[in-house]
C-alpha cells in the first residue's frame, strides 16, 4: 500500500453527444502536451464509456507545484479544444491545500467535490 504523498484527482463528466469528436481532438492534443510537462505528472488518463457518453479523468501529480504547473501549461489546450461536458464529480485524494480544494470546487460548476486526505497505512 502506498504511503507516498502523491496527489490524485479523479473527475467524472458527461459529454454531449455532438461533442464526442471534439473530445477525441482534445485527447489527441493532451497526448502531445502532457508528456512535455515532465516527470511531475505521474498519470494523466481519460477512460471513457461512449454508450453512456461518460469520461473519467485519472490524474496523479508528484505534489501541488506539479499540479499547478500542469494547470498552467495545459490551459492553452483546454482553450483551443473546448468540449461541452458536465462535470459529475471530482474526488481529490492526498494532502491538498484548502486553496486547491476551493479552486476545484469553483471549477466544478456545482458538481460534488470531495477531499480524501487520510490514507490507511501499513503498520
Amino acid at each position: 500500500m502506498s504511503e507516498q504523498s502523491i496527489l490524485r484527482l479523479i473527475m467524472s463528466a458527461t459529454v454531449a453527444l455532438n461533442e464526442w469528436e471534439k473530445l477525441e481532438q482534445f485527447m489527441a492534443a493532451a497526448r502531445i502536451a502532457v508528456p512535455k510537462e515532465g516527470e511531475g505528472v505521474l498519470i494523466h488518463e481519460c477512460h471513457y464509456n461512449p454508450e453512456r457518453l461518460e469520461i473519467i479523468f485519472l490524474e496523479s501529480y508528484a505534489n501541488e507545484i506539479e499540479l499547478m504547473k500542469h494547470a498552467q501549461s495545459f490551459a492553452p489546450v483546454m482553450n483551443e479544444h473546448k468540449v461541452d461536458w458536465k462535470i459529475n464529480r471530482i474526488d481529490l485524494l492526498g494532502n491538498y491545500s484548502n486553496e486547491i480544494f476551493e479552486m476545484m470546487k469553483g471549477m466544478a460548476n456545482g458538481a460534488e467535490v470531495n477531499l480524501y486526505k487520510k490514507v490507511f497505512k501499513n503498520k
